[in-house]
Order: structure tokens, then sequence, then C-alpha cells
């Protein structure tokens, strides 16, 4: 140890110790900040590329990262392009961000932009102070995602000048996590003072990326962000109510009797597997039935998009200062408990519950266990009921379950129903030998 060094007294160990703020309040509205380091991973599963800009950064977090150079020269044009089709100019918007920005600041974690060593080298940049900078790098961002909301058409790419491969990974981009820009500062840049069609403005893009359909866009609260409108989307309905699972009667008791079941042993136990066209991730039911049995899952689409968006919203709601029911954690959580073979992803495509359009069925498990792989899921909130319902299912097989069962066992294929009947076939042989050995003619 150096000779210099200080040294501190468990006194003040202790003095400090009971000085320590809070690092983080739990709230409703989470500050911009970092996806959590235990759901990006060690590397090894190389989930990082799904919270990583492709093209161009909004914000601190990315700010200045070398491979989105492009990006920057992207969010100039269009910032500038944005500039040009309102009524305000440029300079009185910056002093619109420069009389706010001490508020603006406090909407993102308090580490983004001096832990950022650009903005701490700001006369490097050519700025008269850090502030200058920052409002500066606020400006250009907010209105460059002003104009993408407005006029983003992936059938039409012209409209935004940039080929349609690009602005397929500025939509991916604009919904990470870390690339979230706060809604005040939207609203600030905005120019009207009715916000109804900026949040309009911001629904009709958001649909485009939420991976259930979505057919509901009523009146909504405002959002935090972009990534928060997309999640309040896909659990609210259209009157801005909050979604709630089928309730059903269950004790402690048939939770602890709860087994894990997948798709294919589902139908196999003659459970029929149907979907809804609510779209709704609270919206599972399972109707038991004397003689049969139904799992009724919304719809959902899978794409290339899907990993993404889903661990984004996921890591949206393991933020420590947003408070949730984790919603989208659990239902992806619940899904993978039903799909544990790429035949599982077959039975829910042929219900029309799953729809494909990633790939093989091998992709679609892939991703579900890609998603689902750092999660600690708490199904038995909000799922358990389902759970208890399947379960008690195949605890009380009535005649027809007995008969699925052994139809999917001995008669699940062409070939094993050839079996049976060449068994049959020798069976009845072998009776009629046996007959004509006991009973000879006479």
């Amino acid at each position: 140890m150096a000779e210099n060094s200080k040294k501190v007294s468990i006194e003040e160990r202790f003095e400090q110790l009971q000085n320590t703020s809070v690092i983080s309040e739990i709230g409703s509205k989470a500050k911009i900040q970092r996806v959590a380091p235990h759901l990006v991973g060690d590397g090894r599963m190389h989930y990082e590329k799904h919270f990583t800009p492709k093209l161009m950064s909004l914000g601190p977090i990315h700010y200045g990262a070398p491979k989105l150079q492009l990006g920057e020269e992207y969010k100039k044009m269009w910032a500038a392009m944005f500039f040009r089709s309102t009524d305000q100019t440029p300079q009185f918007l910056f002093g619109k961000i420069a009389e706010n920005v001490e508020a603006l600041k406090e909407l993102f974690a308090p580490d983004l932009f001096t832990g950022n060593r650009l903005f701490l080298k700001y006369s490097e940049q050519g700025f008269s102070s850090m502030e200058e900078m920052i409002c500066w790098t606020l400006l250009v961002d907010a209105c460059a995602l002003l104009q993408i909301l407005e006029h983003f058409n992936l059938s039409r790419p012209e409209e935004m000048n940039v080929k349609f491969e690009r602005l397929m990974l500025v939509f991916q981009d604009v919904m990470l996590l870390e690339n979230q820009l706060p809604y005040p500062l939207l609203k600030l840049l905005w120019g009207e003072t009715n916000e109804v069609r900026l949040i309009q403005t911001m629904i009709q893009f958001v649909g485009r990326a939420a991976w259930f359909v979505q057919s509901r866009y009523g009146s909504l609260e405002a959002p935090t962000h972009l990534l928060h409108l997309h999640r309040s989307l896909i659990l609210y309905n259209k009157h801005g109510i909050r979604l709630r699972n089928t309730e059903y009667d269950t004790t402690n008791e048939d939770l602890c009797l709860i087994t894990h079941r997948n798709i294919t042993e589902l139908k196999a136990a003659g459970v029929e597997v149907k979907a809804r066209k609510t779209y709704d991730v609270k919206d599972v039911s399972f109707s038991l039935g004397r003689f049969r049995s139904k799992l009724t899952l919304p719809e959902i689409i899978v794409d290339e998009t899907t990993a993404g968006f889903t661990l984004n919203l996921i890591a949206y709601e393991m933020c420590p200062d947003f408070e949730n029911d984790y919603a989208i954690r659990d239902y992806i959580s619940f899904l993978k408990s039903l799909v544990d073979t790429p035949d599982d992803v077959k039975a829910l495509r042929s219900a029309r519950v799953l729809l494909n359009t990633l790939g093989s069925d091998q992709d679609v498990m892939n991703l579900f266990t890609t998603i689902s792989s750092n999660l600690v899921p708490n199904n038995m909130d909000k799922y358990g009921g389902v759970m208890v319902q399947i379960e008690k299912h195949f605890r009380h097989k009535s005649l027809p379950t007995w008969i699925a069962l052994a139809y999917n066992t001995y008669f699940s294929t062409p070939w094993a129903i050839l079996a049976f009947l060449a068994a049959l076939l020798g069976l009845l042989l072998t009776f009629i030998q046996t007959w004509s050995t006991l009973h000879p003619p006479k």
C-alpha cells in the first residue's frame, strides 16, 4: 500500500454508510437508463446484439460510437427535414431545450452524460460548455425522431431519403431501451398546443412494431417514452383499462401439484388448443370439460424483430425505478413452458396461435429459449389458475381423455396404425389356428 494513501477508520466508514442515499426509487416513470447487466449476459449467447443499435444512437448512452457515425449523418438530415416542416426556427427550439435542460437531464439516469467521455470533451467538439453540447445533442436526436415517427413508411423509404434496408434498421433501433428519448422532450419540440396528434403519431409507428396484432388504438396516458407506449398497447384495451387474467378458484395445495406440461402432451391428452383474436397477453384461459378441455391463447406473430422487441420490453420491466407487474416477462416464460420441442411450435402454428414468418419451427423454439434464458419468472401469480386447471385435466382423466391418450400413443402415425393392424391380424390368425386345432372338423 502506498505510504500517502488515506486511512479511513471504522467509525468514518459507519458514518459514510449511514449517509448513503438510495440509488433508485420505485416509481411509475422510469428514467432513461442502461439495460441491467444480468440481462446482457456474459457474451456467450450474444444478447448484447438485441440491446445495441445497429445504425444510429438516440440519447447519450451510445452517442459517439464509431460504428454509428453513418447514423449521425442520417439524424442531421432528418432533423433538417423536421426544421423545414415546422413553423418554429431551429434557434427557437434550441432555446426551449436550453431553458428546460436541467429538468430534461432529470429524465435520464444521473451518469449517462457525465459517463460519456465525449460530453466531457465538449471543447474538442467546438462547444462552449457541456450543457450546450447536451442541448444540441437532444435537439438533433429528438427532431430526427419526430421526423421518423411522422414519415416512417417501409413501402416508401424514399420519403426518408434512405434505402429500405437501412430504414428497417432505424425501425429496430428506435425501439431499444438504451435508445429511448423522454416523451416530455418530444412534446417540447412538437410545436402544437394539442398533443393528441403526437400521441397518435407515436401509436401508428409503434403499431408496426407490436408483436401482437394491435387494433385497439384508444386513449392512453402520456407515455414515458416510445418503448413504454409499445408495452401499454399490449397490456391495455382501447379504453385505457388494464387487462387481467382469467381468475380461477385455486388453493396453495392445488399450486403445489402443478407439473410441467408442453403443448404436445396437452394435445395427446385430448386438450384442444385454440387461438383467441383479442391479441391480449393476459387473455389466457383453460376450460375444463367432462368430455373435452380447451386451452385458449392469444395470437402472437414471430418474425426477425421479435427477439429484439421482446427482450427490450422485458429489460424495461426490469428497470429498478419502473414499478410494474412484469406482465411481458411472465407471459413469455409461461409460453416457453409450453414449448419444449419443434413439435410444440408446429402444434401452435396449426392452431393459428403462432404466426411464424421467422423460419423453421426449430428457429422459433430457439428464439423462445433465447428470450427466456435469463428470466426469473413468477408464473403462479398470473397463470397459476390456468396451470391448475391443466393439471386437473390430467389427474381426472375421463374416457375421452384415455381414448385420446391411446390414440396419440398408438395411432399417431400411419406406421403405428399399420403395426397395430398387423398385430391384430396376427392375433386373429393365431386364434383361428388354435380354434381349428381344438375343434377339428368331424
